[in-house]
């Protein structure tokens, strides 16, 4: 079972080593069809965000039994898709699928004016994205 912790730092992850090579070329295919589901890219971006808000910001905590209900509902995004909960764990695992949410997550900071690495700026982000019930704030709390 991906328990909530995992998942948020997976995902600052996000979310991403390839454990299970022997998966192969239906890995491959499976996590290409992972990269492109607007739902699952969607989640794993809001799990990355969060989890760097999280990571620099003291006032701010995971909502553990809201990021599993999310966590959950992504696997069962992708299952839907035909991808094994074994495949969906190689690929938050996968170090390229991470660097790759990294880069995600810049990308995201970045087009609202946030260098991620100015705390007070990344913490005014995360307390703004909580006041405005984003899916980012709903799955942090303040205080």
């Amino acid at each position: 079972m991906i328990t909530p912790f995992r998942i948020v730092a997976a995902a600052g992850v996000l979310l991403v080593t390839g454990l299970f090579t022997t998966i192969g070329h239906t890995q491959d295919a499976n996590w290409q069809v992972l990269r492109d589901d607007p739902e699952i890219h969607s989640g794993l971006t809001v799990i990355a965000v969060g989890r760097h808000m999280q990571n620099l910001c003291d006032d701010l905590t995971p909502r553990y039994l809201r990021a599993l209900g999310f966590a959950e509902r992504l696997v069962g995004r992708a299952r839907d898709l035909g991808v094994t909960r074994r495949e969906v764990d190689a690929y938050i695992d996968d170090d390229t699928e991470q660097q790759r949410y990294r880069t995600i997550m810049h990308s995201w900071f970045s087009t609202r004016g946030v260098d991620v690495s100015d705390r007070d700026a990344v913490c005014r982000a995360g307390r703004d994205e909580i006041t405005a019930g984003s899916q980012i704030g709903r799955l942090l709390r303040s205080g």
